[in-house]
C-alpha cells in the first residue's frame, strides 16, 4: 500500500466532504519518481487497475456512505501492486479518519451518553469502545507513557485534529510503526501447524 499524506488539516477546515478530500488527494497524486514500498525501486510505478471500496463519513448530522475507486499502482521492477490510500482513509476500515475523530471527540467531551453518541453516528457500542482502546494505545505510542498520562485525551484529540501539521503526525506515525493512526494492527503471526 502507498500512503499519500496531504495537507489534510487545511482541507478538513475548508469544510470539504471526505469524498472531495479523497478525490483531490488521489487526482493530485503524481506517481512518477515515487519509490516502490516493497523493493524500493524509484520511478518504476505505473497505473494498474483498481477496486471500489466504501468510505463512511459524517456531515451535517448525517452518516454518508460513499463508494470510491482506489487506484492501484504496479512496480515494473518487482511486479508488486500497491493501493493508493490518502490520509483521509484508514486502511482496512470503511470509516474515514474524520468520522472516527468526530465520534471520539464526542465521547471524550462527555456531554451525552454512549448510547446517544452511537445512535447519532450509526455505530454500535462495541465499535465505539474498540476505537477508544485503539486511540489510547496510539496516543501512548505518539506521546510516550509518561506524557500520555499527563495529557487528557480530549486535549490530545483537539491538539492533534486541530493541528496544522496533522498530516505530518499521521505520516511520521505510519513510517515509524508501519500501520496508520487509528488502524487496528493486523496480526503478523502465522500458524505453526505441523506438516
Amino acid at each position: 500500500m502507498i500512503r499519500h499524506f496531504t495537507e489534510l488539516c487545511k482541507l478538513i477546515f475548508e469544510d470539504l466532504t471526505d469524498l472531495t478530500i479523497f478525490q483531490d488527494a488521489t487526482d493530485g497524486f503524481n506517481h512518477f519518481g515515487k519509490k516502490c514500498p516493497r523493493c524500493g525501486a524509484s520511478g518504476m510505478l505505473s497505473p494498474y487497475n483498481g477496486y471500489f471500496r466504501y468510505l463512511v463519513s459524517h456531515k451535517d448530522g448525517e452518516t454518508i456512505v460513499y463508494r470510491v475507486w482506489i487506484r492501484r499502482l504496479k512496480c515494473e521492477s518487482c511486479c508488486a501492486t500497491h493501493a493508493l490510500l490518502p490520509d483521509i482513509i484508514i486502511p482496512y476500515n470503511s470509516y474515514s479518519l474524520r468520522f472516527k475523530f468526530t465520534v471520539l471527540i464526542a465521547y471524550f467531551k462527555r456531554k451525552t451518553t454512549v448510547a446517544k453518541i452511537c445512535e447519532q453516528f450509526g455505530i454500535v457500542v462495541s465499535t465505539l469502545y474498540a476505537w477508544k482502546v485503539l486511540l489510547l494505545e496510539h496516543k501512548a505510542l505518539l506521546l510516550g507513557a509518561l506524557a500520555c498520562r499527563k495529557e487528557p485525551t480530549l486535549d490530545f484529540l483537539h491538539r492533534l485534529f486541530d493541528s496544522t501539521s496533522l498530516s505530518d503526525h499521521l505520516s511520521s506515525f505510519f513510517y515509524r510503526y508501519a500501520f496508520s493512526f487509528l488502524q487496528k494492527r493486523l496480526s503478523t503471526t502465522t500458524s505453526s501447524l505441523p506438516p
